[in-house]
């Protein structure tokens, strides 16, 4: 009986089966991943640096937004007097915080104004006189950069953060519009005899920031504020 003889391979001939990648081929799978590599790594750097500027317009946004919401709030106050019914009815009496209700600089970057505050708490009384908590404004600090607030007489606090905030304009423009009174004979006259006139006032405000950290980053918000206290007088100006 003829048997098959199974050739038998050389040990060369294994070596050549198991031989593994070569030097050159190694180097080009990691110049590859390194590109690879690169690739997602200038990908996650973009995407981070879009994300922290969000965050940070979010931030400049949101800032800027509650300072123009506050400063709104109080300027509308300007003026305030628990007995202004006594200014129409009343002979020869006078709001006594109208007397300088809405004073700003030249440049517009401040304003300063009086409003009763004598029936805070509930249940208080008029007393008619300006106290030292009874000054109110706002300006532009431009030493900080910052807005600052008047906490009462001489009394300035910072508003926006400057760590945060860069505020490289604030406006505050005052417009008057007169108004007759509409009650005929029976409202007093100006010592002159002239009709008195209704002047309702309204300031114009205009913020622009921009983020300390990115100076790209700048937000800008724009508002007319009517006041809610009119003031009775001779000739509105």
């Amino acid at each position: 009986m003829n048997t098959a003889m199974t050739p038998v391979k050389s040990p060369r001939s294994f070596r050549k089966a198991s031989q593994g990648l070569s030097i050159v081929e190694l180097m080009v799978g990691i110049t590859i991943g390194l590109f690879i590599l690169a690739g997602a790594s200038m990908v996650l750097t973009t995407q981070l640096g879009d994300n922290r500027r969000l965050l940070l317009e979010a931030q400049v946004q949101q800032d800027l937004r509650a300072a123009s919401d506050l400063i709104s709030r109080e300027i509308r106050a300007a003026g305030y007097w628990g007995n202004a019914y006594q200014q129409v009815w009343a002979p020869n009496t006078v709001n006594p915080y109208s007397g300088t209700p809405l004073a700003s600089t030249a440049e517009n970057t401040s304003l300063v104004y009086f409003r009763s505050l004598d029936e805070e708490p509930v249940g208080g009384t008029e007393n008619n006189v300006i106290n030292d908590n009874e000054h109110g404004g706002f300006r532009r600090n431009s030493a900080t950069h910052a807005i600052d607030m008047q906490l009462g007489n001489g009394n300035w606090q910072q508003l926006t953060d400057p760590a945060v905030l860069s505020v490289t304009q604030f406006s505050l423009v005052v417009n008057n519009v007169a108004r007759l009174v509409p009650c005929g004979s029976d409202c007093k006259q100006s010592p002159a005899g002239l009709p008195l006139q209704q002047c309702a006032r309204d300031v114009v405000m205009t913020i622009v920031v921009q983020a300390v950290h990115d100076p790209a980053v700048r937000r800008s918000i724009s508002n007319r504020i009517r006041l809610r206290n009119d003031v009775v007088m001779e000739a509105c100006t």
